[in-house]
């Protein structure tokens, strides 16, 4: 066995030898349109006298480039390229050539005129970068009826679950950028944003996992970056769109780009008016030793209605070909009401019951304008970049509660009522400075420096009303006013290196934070600073023309945004209320990530398996103190997880196109300070569908998914499953579309299950929301797209703040809820 070894060793080294003595063929493919890349593009090699046998065959790399080993002789060389003509040319290898380098080959547009159902079949939709994961939305011919957050339930390692919450990798802790920047709009309301956003003017899908140095070191455990394709060759293009569903809700979206010498407009807007019916809930807690013996029972019905507005404008202006300037402004809001009723009833040590009814409103807002400037120089992809960036986001949120019939020993007396508002919110100011540097055609080199001020704030007016003096009183016990403001100075170096089927990105960052906070009820200041250093790696090596395997490390850390900072104390619930920790401090976060990738025409896979260890994990935990459930936040998690995100997707035929997407995850959960706090298992999500192309422009698709209990340290939540089905039909050449979908047909309603255990309590929570519905989705396009609007290729993306579990993105990979007794 040994000898064999030796001999197939000796005989791999034997010919890598012989390989790399051969002279190398190298050159680059591109595309009319600004000569463009063409990644992925086929080279097919053969020698002169058989032209139609061919010995060799393989693909460009993301940048369009190839390159491979021959002997010497002649060769015919066949480039292919969807929608392009095919090229052929002729060469002759001598044995005294070293390599030789074809340079640029332009192939033009074949004068056939390619199908939809053509282009799917031909070419892939995923393919793999050294650092990030890449879903062609414009090549995916459901793109042109969808809506960007149907294109996410396609993406590898993002799955969307049946109430439209958003996970990257079975995690919560991503962020969403649009076209390489953090989006506010998206962020605050990211399902209803982007249900909004028509799918047809996206270009790319980016899943970065593995963040590189120029990103901010903190709370990301991937970032998913949707790239919009404004197209116009001096002219305009553009769609407008409309959706309602049976709930009652209804919204209107559009989107335009213009280009006219050196300027470019591109922009889009929406309004959305959501409605939910009514909602049932039910709370039972049971209350044991150390805790007075007590059951307490609460029963209530909620529903829900809002409007969300919001636009963005960005202008561009290409000086010449060497400078860009690009501005940008967006802004959004909205208003949610919820009106709710509940029954209370408590038996043992506290006997009382009464009846509330309640009305909450939460207003949400914000302002973002940015300005980059890029330079380019005489020398390939060699860029040097300056930005400035100014947000301003309001989170308001107010209620008022009036308790009747109470009987028995209560906090509050018949006819109360508490009127609660909190204003919170902040600004931020950023400057930013990066420079990339391709030093040769393998060697690369990035590095920049970045200013972040924030100014953060929370204040409180909270009165109840006085029956026996009949007016509205201060209640001056809940008054707990904050302001937070801090200051972040980083810099970082990276550094890239690729040859032939290697590939490599390595960079450190460093990165010094002061903040403050200021307390102003105790007029109490805390003041402290800290340094951190990051480091992340990323290996790429290519298998096989169409397959890839990549591995790579990063540490994060996330400091808490003003979701978990804010000491507000939501009791609109009076036994189960909820408030932030101003005191927390950053979690420190260490991943491995493993992925193999291959792509071809007909099927696409991606495998990951991570790694993920969090020392002290900004956690959720519960206590009971005087009969009341506290929910707060502290740094007392340490979490272990190994995880598998498995996407395949195949177009068998040229008609039905299938896809799966799932993630299975072990966790393991233990708490900092109480030993007896720990729990592990199993859990796991899934998605799939199926699309079926039918003549006269019909297409019917159908989807499902399934998510199991996410695994916490004390708490446990039920399993559920959704589906839908839709059908299509396009008229007007395809540029108008039709989309009819139904969702749970055969489930009117779905329930919720979830069961906290904690010391002296064990409490359990359902709700039971209608899940059926019928949906009715009006697009139509306009114009022409040819040439692209330029944006410039760096900017400022502000990643680094773990924001409140609501945000359907902030509740952080490593949130668990840990319940203790009091």
């Amino acid at each position: 066995m040994k000898r064999t070894l030796l001999f197939i060793f000796i005989s791999l080294f034997s010919f890598s030898l012989f390989a790399e003595s051969l002279p190398t063929l190298k050159g680059k493919l591109v595309g009319p349109t600004e000569k463009e890349p063409l990644p992925y593009a086929t080279v097919s090699i053969a020698k002169a006298n058989a032209p139609q046998s061919i010995i060799k065959k393989l693909a460009t790399d993301e940048k369009g480039n190839f390159s491979t080993a021959l002997s010497s002789g002649k060769y015919i060389l066949t480039f292919q390229f969807v929608g392009m003509k095919s090229l052929q040319q002729q060469i002759e290898i001598k044995e005294e050539n070293s390599s030789i380098d074809l340079g640029t080959i332009l192939l033009t547009e074949s004068s056939t005129q390619l199908d939809e159902i053509s282009v799917v079949a031909q070419k892939p939709l995923v393919k793999v970068d050294i650092d990030k994961l890449v879903y062609s939305a414009k090549d995916d011919p459901e793109a042109t009826t969808s809506n960007v957050l149907d294109m996410l339930r396609k993406v590898p390692m993002v799955t969307v679950d049946g109430e439209d919450n958003i996970q990257l990798k079975g995690s919560s802790n991503y962020k969403i950028y649009l076209n390489g920047k953090p989006s506010n709009m998206i962020s605050s309301n990211p399902s209803q944003v982007l249900k909004s956003m028509p799918a047809n003017n996206v270009k790319d899908i980016e899943v970065i996992t593995e963040p590189g140095a120029k990103y901010d070191a903190e709370g990301v455990g991937g970032i998913i970056n949707i790239i919009t394709d404004k197209r116009s060759d001096d002219g305009y293009s553009g769609s407008v769109g409309a959706n309602t569903d049976t709930y009652g809700g209804y919204g209107l979206n559009g989107n335009a780009a213009l280009k006219y010498g050196k300027f470019g407009f591109n922009g889009y807007a929406g309004y959305n008016h959501f409605k939910r019916p009514e909602s049932e809930s039910s709370f039972v807690r049971e209350d044991f030793d150390p805790n007075p013996v007590n059951n307490l029972t609460q029963n209530g019905k909620t529903s829900v209605n809002g409007n969300h507005l919001y636009f963005n404008l960005g202008l561009s202006y290409e000086l010449d070909t060497l400078n860009l300037f690009n501005v940008s402004v967006s802004r959004f809001g909205g208003k949610f009401t919820s009106d709710g009723y509940t029954n209370a009833q408590s038996v043992g040590n506290q006997n009382y019951g009464y009846n509330s009814e309640s009305s909450s409103t939460s207003e949400f807002g914000g302002i973002n304008v940015s300005a980059d400037y890029q330079r380019t120089f005489k020398k390939k992809d060699e860029l040097l970049t300056m930005s400035y960036r100014y947000e301003e986001n309001p989170s308001d949120r107010d209620f008022e509660t009036h308790y009747y019939d109470v009987t028995g020993n209560y906090f509050y007396p018949e006819g109360y009522r508490q009127r609660s508002k909190n204003k919170a919110g902040g600004s931020e100011h950023t400057g930013q400075i990066d420079y990339t540097n391709p030093l040769t055609n393998k060697h690369s080199i990035e590095t920049g420096l970045k200013y972040i001020y924030r100014d953060n704030n929370s204040r409180g007016d909270n009165t109840f009303y006085d029956v026996d003096a009949e007016e509205w009183k201060n209640d001056v016990s809940r008054k707990n006013d904050l302001d937070h403001t801090q200051g972040i100075l980083a810099g970082y170096v990276g550094y890239g290196y690729k040859t032939g089927k290697f590939g490599v990105k390595a960079g450190l960052r460093g990165e010094y934070t002061d903040q403050n906070i200021h307390f102003m009820s105790a007029n109490d200041t805390i003041q402290n600073n800290f340094f951190d250093l990051v480091p992340s790696l990323t290996l790429s090596y290519q298998l096989a023309m169409t397959q890839t395997l990549r591995v790579g490390y990063n540490k994060r850390i996330s400091r808490p945004g003003i979701w978990y900072l804010n000491p507000y104390v939501d009791d609109l619930n009076p036994v189960n209320i909820t408030y932030g920790n101003p005191k927390l401090d950053s979690e420190q976060t260490h991943n491995f990530n493993l992925t193999f990738g291959s792509f071809s025409q007909k099927v696409n896979l991606n495998a990951s398996l991570n790694y993920a260890y969090t020392k002290n994990a900004i956690t959720s935990y519960s206590f009971l103190k005087d009969s009341v459930t506290n929910n707060t936040y502290a740094n007392i998690g340490k979490n272990q997880s190994i995880g598998l995100n498995l996407y395949v997707s195949w177009t068998p035929t040229q008609v039905l196109r299938m896809y799966v997407n799932t993630n299975f995850n072990y966790t393991n959960i233990e708490s900092s300070t109480n030993s007896d706090l720990k729990n592990s298992g199993f859990a796991g999500h899934g998605f799939g569908g199926l699309t079926l192309t039918l003549p006269h422009d019909f297409r019917i698709g159908a989807n499902a998914g399934i998510f199991s209990d996410r695994i916490q340290l004390q708490t446990e939540q039920s399993a559920y499953y959704f589906y839908s089905f839709n059908v299509l039909k396009s008229f007007l050449n395809k540029k108008l579309d039709v989309n009819l979908s139904v969702s749970n047909p055969f489930s009117e309603h779905i329930k919720f299950k979830s069961t906290t255990t904690g010391e002296g309590f064990r409490q359990q929570m359902q709700m039971i929301q209608p899940m059926r519905s019928l949906n009715l989705r009006v697009s139509y396009r306009f114009g022409e797209l040819k040439s692209s609007i330029k944006k410039v290729q760096r900017t400022i993306t502000n990643d680094d703040l773990k924001n409140d579990g609501a945000n359907s993105q902030g509740a952080g990979a490593t949130q668990t809820t840990t319940t203790t007794g009091s």
